[in-house]
């Protein structure tokens, strides 16, 4: 079992009639989310939307959220409040605001800084700071989306930290403290019994991964207007669809996805009993206690847990392989 906690204005109140929650954590910011069905029997009016909360399961802090919904039944008489990570101020527009930017022959860690308003604490990873982007376009986007999509482009994360956007390499995220995220190991009970507290199940298919081993692309040349292959890696080869604009821009593009396919392998869906340190971009170990078909280490993509009233005993996640 777990215990969710929050502190912040009102908290203790909250709490103490809380009927359920539900506790997402998911790659970059795609559903980063707490959501709290408070009993309001006896209690008039609401909490401000923004209103933010430091949120744990026991010990294990799980970020800084803030009010972004709030909803109300009549019968039974309950308030229903969704909670979204906040990096920032909700007051502050800025980091919502869409715009466009273009960028030609500069760093990716320029593109960042650059993209995000001025005040926000912003950290690029080192890998990741001085790939040259020959050109990219912001068209009408706002600050998270911008980041989330050229995040994609070279297999990283954008997403908040705290009080911190961060832009790191998948599988190199830390938990909202700062720390690493721990690494977490699961064993199959000797007794697997569904009506069991202890029981894990896990799912998924055993062919996930494409068998590649290198990567290729093309790009159109501006002299004549041939189209050029550029590879990295080595054959069976796996042929990006769209061409590049620039040699510089397929190389890139071809390392990316490289490290995509070495990283990723078949994928799983597992239930189990809570870890409240179970994070998404975190690794789960399934030990030798498991068939050797499905045994190995993991990158988790997504996290759930959920409960009645403060407390939790199960989670739901899914992860990937980490191909070694």
């Amino acid at each position: 079992m777990a215990r969710i906690r929050l502190v912040g204005k009102n908290s203790d109140l909250m709490m103490a009639r809380l009927k359920s929650f539900n506790l997402e954590d998911s790659e970059g910011v795609k559903g980063d989310s707490l959501t709290l069905v408070i009993s309001s029997d006896d209690v008039s009016g609401l909490p401000p939307k923004g209103e933010k909360y430091q949120v744990f399961l026991d010990n294990v802090e799980r970020g800084l959220f803030a009010i972004s919904q709030r909803k109300f039944a009549v019968y039974p008489k309950a308030i229903t409040l969704v909670l979204t990570v906040a990096p920032y101020s909700v007051e502050d527009k800025s980091f919502r605001e869409r715009k466009s930017s273009s960028w030609e022959q500069c760093s990716l860690n320029q593109v960042v800084q650059e993209a995000t308003p001025t005040g926000f604490d912003i950290f690029v990873h080192p890998a990741l700071q001085n790939i040259v982007i020959e050109h990219v376009d912001r068209t009408e986007e706002s600050t998270s989306a911008f980041l989330n999509r050229l995040a994609k482009d070279y297999d990283a994360v954008a997403k908040p930290v705290g009080e911190k956007y961060v832009f790191l390499p998948k599988g190199q995220a830390k938990a909202p403290d700062g720390n690493e995220i721990e690494t977490i190991t699961l064993s199959l009970p000797k007794d697997n019994n569904p009506n069991s507290g202890s029981f894990v199940s896990v799912s998924g298919s055993l062919d996930g991964r494409n068998e590649f081993n290198g990567v290729k692309a093309f790009y159109v040349s501006t002299s004549d207007g041939s189209r050029i292959e550029v590879s990295k890696g080595s054959a069976p080869f796996k042929q990006l669809p769209k061409d590049k604009n620039s040699k510089q821009d397929a190389i890139q593009a071809c390392a990316t996805e490289l490290r995509k396919i070495q990283r990723e392998g078949r994928k799983i869906d597992v239930e189990a009993p809570i870890n409240p340190s179970a994070f998404a971009e975190g690794i789960l170990i399934l030990d030798d206690s498991f068939d050797a078909v499905i045994r190995g280490n993991y990158s988790i993509d997504r996290v759930s847990f959920s409960g009645s009233g403060l407390q939790a005993s199960r989670m739901s996640l899914s992860a990937t392989l980490v191909v070694k």
